[in-house]
């Protein structure tokens, strides 16, 4: 009989998130959809440019609002419920509420590991052709820098032309590079030179080389041979970068795929940068389970007292209080994380954990009478 009834139960609550996504997922399209004509009228671009650009929006949208679907979902479900007698039935049969709850809780941590794993590598790729559509609609560049396999990479565009950076390793405040490769390039994009430095220390306006060997290509003519090296102790060129260019131009956590994550964490570590903000992201993800455990109690907590007790707009203003007070106190933790305040793993899972622990402390107290 418990089966059958958690069965029920977790019918109703799919059948109410379903209902809930569409109705926030719709007002979403239209807000983001009027936001993103706008901007394509100040762009001269199309309409179908401005669709395009809200489609790729959307999953990044519905995957940051989808804690507060669940909420929605498991209050609306419960309040149906005590409102229809049906949870006095069940409560009077004997069975508790956190059994009622066990199915429902299942679901939302096995959406919570598909968010994680499955949707989180559709939301990244939406995301980056997102950034460069619109970078595109501008006429700006999406990244000045690249970690791979093969260190870091730099590119900064001068009236003279583009020089192209390749560096072994960086300081972790992205000033100083060591193992330095650069590629100089006319206005016509010929190679006019290539410099090898020791070190390359970023001023005000100026890359410091020492340490310099630099070739030069004759003339910057297609194919013309390189000559001996030209060996100089110092060497200043000309640059429009500045650190904080330098270190907000990393791809965003949000805009990597959750598996390619920990490599990515690893190459910009061996780069000499840090990566605790991705570290943070990357916890956050693992903790995606428990956040929306949490919501679906939040939600249940505050809806299965009966209707006839009274005060159910209070309880459902206290409801969305508290979900929106986990979002606030996620976004305070994941601060403090990325900024090396607090431990990562404290950042990423406290907020969800005293959440779930505060509202099975609520149920309890409710089953308590």
């Amino acid at each position: 009989m418990t089966m059958t009834l958690s069965l029920y139960i977790t019918r109703r609550f799919l059948r109410s998130m379903v209902m809930v996504t569409l109705v926030i997922g719709g007002i979403a399209a239209l807000i983001s959809g009027v936001e993103n004509l706008r901007y394509a009228a100040s762009k001269d671009a199309s309409v179908a440019l401005a669709g395009a650009l809200t489609l790729f929006q959307m999953p990044e949208v519905m995957g940051q609002t989808f804690p507060l679907i669940l909420m929605l979902a498991s209050l609306i479900t419960f309040l149906n419920l005590s409102r229809t007698s049906e949870m006095v039935i069940v409560r009077a049969s004997g069975v508790s509420a956190l059994r009622i709850l066990v199915l429902p809780v299942a679901v939302a941590a096995l959406l919570g590991g598909v968010a994680t794993t499955i949707y989180n590598p559709i939301m990244a790729a939406s995301m980056e052709r997102e950034s460069a559509l619109r970078a595109a609609m501008s006429g700006t560049q999406v990244s000045a820098m690249s970690v791979n396999e093969g260190g870091l990479w730099l590119r900064q565009g001068l009236p003279s032309g583009q020089t192209v950076i390749q560096a072994r390793r960086a300081s972790e405040e992205g000033s100083v590079l060591y193992g330095a490769r650069l590629h100089q390039f006319d206005p016509d994009d010929r190679l006019v030179a290539r410099i090898e430095a020791d070190s390359a220390t970023l001023s005000k306006d100026a890359w410091i080389l020492l340490g310099v060997r630099r070739w030069t290509v004759g003339g910057g003519a297609e194919g013309a041979p390189i000559g001996a090296p030209e060996e100089l102790s110092q060497l200043r060129l000309p640059t429009n970068l500045t650190r904080e260019q330098i270190l907000d131009s990393f791809a965003a956590p949000e805009t990597i795929p959750f598996w390619k994550l920990p490599a990515f964490i690893e190459r910009l570590e061996q780069a000499g940068f840090s990566a605790t903000r991705h570290r943070v992201f990357l916890h956050t993800e693992l903790a995606r389970p428990a956040l929306f455990i949490a919501m679906v109690l939040i939600g249940a907590g505050f809806s299965l007292r009966h209707v006839r007790f009274g005060q159910v707009g209070v309880m459902i203003l206290f409801a969305v209080f508290a979900g929106f007070s986990l979002y606030f106190f996620i976004d305070i933790a994941r601060t403090l994380g990325s900024n090396g305040e607090i431990p990562v793993v404290l950042a990423a899972w406290s907020p969800p954990a005293a959440a779930i622990l505060l509202a099975l402390g609520l149920l309890l107290h409710l089953e308590d009478g």
